[in-house]
This record gives structure tokens, C-alpha cells and sequence, in this order.
């Protein structure tokens, strides 16, 4: 039996995505716990016109991410902060300040998406890696001064 998964399920596949299993196994499982629907008639028309509509919607993001990233990689953020003897920073630069950073310059991102392993605690220009997109992460250049 053909069916179309409404649900992400383990051993068998991703949500939206047409199968073929055994009868009984629709029937008995996969439909009575809503993991699944039967394709059929007017199910199997509008699983058609979903595989459009998503590759639309997956392509129009890809987009938007080539402009953020180009837009973060020829970015410079100049970050001044308290600075105490020998170079030390009073506090540190964490993901979300770059984040709010970014997001001053009209650049939206997310403070999980910022690839930064310990939070920058000295003086000194750093490279930033930011995930906007599966395979896109631009670098952000982020130049840690003295404030005053």
C-alpha cells in the first residue's frame, strides 16, 4: 500500500515523503496513529502540488541566504569594550553580542548559527564563522578595541 508520511517516522522516512509498506502495517499502525495517510485520490494530487510548492519555498531561502552571507562576509564589526591591564577584557564577547551586533546592521541571525567555541577575552581582530544556510557559513570580521 502507498502511503504518504504526516509524520517523521524512525525506521521508515521523513514527513511528506510517499512510501510503500505492507498492508497491514498502514492499516494497523502507521494510519491509526496519524504517522500516515493513504495515497489516494485527492491525498496523493495535494503530496504533488506540496513537492512544488516546497522546493519553491527551499529555493526562495536559499536566495535570501547567498544575500546574508554576502552581506556578512564583507561585514566589520568593531566591538569596544573595557579593557584592564595587559590587553585583558573587563567581561567577553559572546555569541549573542555578535549576534546583536549583527543585528543593528540590519543582518538577522540567530545566536546558535554564530560558530564561536569560547567567547573572544583579549584585544585583537578575529574571524567569525556564521551558519546561515546548509553549506553557507561566511566569515564575519570582528575587530575587538578599546572603548573611549
Amino acid at each position: 500500500m502507498k502511503v504518504i508520511l504526516t509524520s517523521d517516522v524512525v525506521t521508515l522516512g521523513k514527513s511528506g515523503e510517499l512510501k510503500d509498506v505492507a498492508d497491514g502495517y498502514a492499516r494497523n499502525f502507521l494510519i491509526p496513529k496519524k504517522l500516515a495517510v493513504p495515497a489516494a485520490g485527492g491525498a496523493y494530487r495535494a503530496w504533488q502540488h506540496d513537492i512544488a510548492s516546497r522546493e519553491d519555498k527551499r529555493q526562495r531561502e536559499r536566495a535570501e541566504a547567498e544575500i546574508a552571507a554576502q552581506r556578512i562576509s564583507s561585514t566589520t564589526l568593531t566591538m569596544g569594550v573595557k579593557v584592564g591591564e595587559g590587553g585583558k577584557l573587563y567581561g567577553s564577547i559572546t555569541a549573542k553580542d555578535i549576534a546583536d551586533a549583527l543585528g543593528r546592521r540590519g543582518i538577522v541571525v540567530d545566536r546558535h548559527k554564530v560558530d564561536l567555541d569560547e567567547p573572544l577575552k583579549t584585544l585583537g581582530t578575529y574571524k567569525v564563522a556564521i551558519r546561515v544556510h546548509a553549506g553557507m557559513t561566511p566569515e564575519v570580521t570582528i575587530a575587538v578595541e578599546p572603548k573611549g
